[in-house]
């Protein structure tokens, strides 16, 4: 149970700072936006965007696996991943991405049965912009 009220008030405090995020694109403060994606990555998942981009998506995909750690915790990995691309202005990097957070909608969806519509019509979206089936 105490696990269980850590991990929910993890993930407030993420959704929190995602929420931020947000509010910093809307106000036109991409770089401060940056900076918080860059900071929830490096203290809560271990990462940067340096190395996201540097490794393919299978490796991504294995260290995720090997990290264990929960569904929720991969929907917000997946959200902040889609943010930091949507905070890039090179397309290749984007795209890289982009294909991340497809492959993370894949493996809850096969780790953890677990369908979300809103990863759905995501992963449809992203598929036709990466022009990928």
């Amino acid at each position: 149970m105490l696990k269980r009220d850590s991990l929910t008030a993890q993930m407030q405090q993420l959704s929190h700072t995602l929420a931020k995020v947000k509010r910093l694109i809307v106000e036109d403060q991409e770089p401060k936006a940056l900076e918080e994606v860059a900071y929830t990555l490096g203290h809560y998942y271990g990462t940067s965007q340096k190395e996201l981009v540097a490794m393919s998506t299978d490796l991504f995909i294995d260290r995720i696996r090997e990290q264990a750690y929960k569904a929720e915790e991969l929907n917000m990995l997946a959200a902040f991943l889609d943010e930091l691309a949507g905070l890039d202005e090179e397309e290749e990097t984007r795209r890289n991405l982009w294909a991340k957070v497809i492959a993370l909608y894949d493996f809850i969806e096969a780790e953890f049965q677990t369908l979300s519509f809103d990863h759905i019509a995501r992963r449809n979206i992203l598929v036709r912009a990466l022009g990928t089936d």
